[in-house]
């Protein structure tokens, strides 16, 4: 009995110690269920990417993941520059932000922004390399946390 409520506790610390979104998929079946980034095809050339968290994620951490997101589904296509729009009235108006705004998604912390993958640098672009490298090192920080 008192065997059994030791791995019960050891359980429970173990669940409540991973309870965090890392920077994952959202499709992963593994982890995808505390939340994760994803991305499905826009109107026109605009990629929508988002990243959904739970109860155990804050703002800055989910502006980091989705802007490090971007950058990577950027250097995938092998764009140097793109740009982020919060909606998409702002792509049609062609006012982006530098840094998405996160809300909250059915009561959970998350967010999503169309995302323009440019060749040359045009008004409003954010670097590749640059934002890559600006969210690198907290992401890795986050990492070593969990």
């Amino acid at each position: 009995m008192k065997a059994t409520r030791m791995w019960l506790g050891a359980a429970m610390a173990l669940m409540l110690a991973g309870c965090a979104t890392g920077y994952h998929s959202a499709a992963d079946p593994l982890r995808g269920f505390t939340g994760g980034y994803w991305d499905e095809p826009g109107p026109g050339e605009l990629l929508k990417v988002g990243f959904a968290g739970n109860g155990y994620i804050d703002r800055e951490t989910i502006t980091a993941y989705l802007m490090y997101h971007c950058a990577e589904l950027a250097q995938q296509r092998h764009k140097p520059y793109f740009r982020v729009y919060s909606a998409l009235s702002d792509a049609i108006r062609n006012r982006p932000v530098e840094v998405a705004t996160i809300g909250r998604v059915g009561g959970k912390l998350g967010d999503w922004v169309f995302v323009l993958f440019d060749d040359a640098q045009q008004a409003g672009d954010l670097a590749t390399d640059a934002t890559l490298a600006r969210y690198a090192s907290f992401l890795h920080s986050q990492e070593k946390q969990s």
